[in-house]
């Protein structure tokens, strides 16, 4: 889900003056691809991790909500894209300060970074849900652009780590 997430951020910047509906078409794949990526995640890591199940719900809300935006009318997806975005990335943040924490509980060395990256990530959702001065055009993509990277880089992170913790589990 991080490569996802930065290729997206990537995206943004890379093709800030494409139009919207191109932006959209991105962002509905990346919810549906990162909600089978989750509910994988989840599942096959069921054994390891504590709450699994919340990884497992937030996988399908996501993989549901793109397939929701995919047969919705291009014009529609456009316009309710940009709240749909902020407060999937307010929940990842919100959700990736709790996993941080967990990294924390388990010994994990390095955790304050994803604990910061979360919360940077917060801020910037709620820059993007609240500040009316980026409800339009380049803001748009250059704020979506920087989230991006900064879940994909915390999604990195926290698999490395996460793959350290099965290493150390089956030591």
């Amino acid at each position: 889900m991080g490569i996802l997430a930065i290729i997206m951020g990537i995206f943004c910047f890379a093709a800030p003056g494409a139009s919207l509906v191109g932006l959209t078409y991105v962002f509905v794949i990346g919810f549906i691809l990162g909600g089978i990526l989750d509910i994988i995640f989840a599942v096959s890591n069921r054994d390891y991790l504590y709450g699994w199940g919340w990884t497992l719900a937030a996988g399908i809300l996501e993989l549901l909500l793109g397939i929701m935006l995919f047969t919705l009318p291009t014009a529609s997806i456009t316009v309710i894209l940009v709240y749909f975005v902020g407060f999937w990335i307010l929940f990842r943040s919100i959700w990736s300060i709790g996993e941080s924490t967990q990294l924390r509980m388990l010994g994990v060395k390095g955790w304050g970074w994803a604990l910061a990256l979360g919360i940077l990530c917060t801020v910037l959702s709620f820059l993007y849900l609240l500040s009316p001065t980026f409800s339009k055009g380049i803001f748009v993509v250059a704020l979506v652009g920087i989230s991006m990277l900064v879940y994909g880089i915390f999604r990195i992170v926290m698999a490395f780590e996460f793959r350290q913790i099965g290493k150390q589990l089956k030591d």
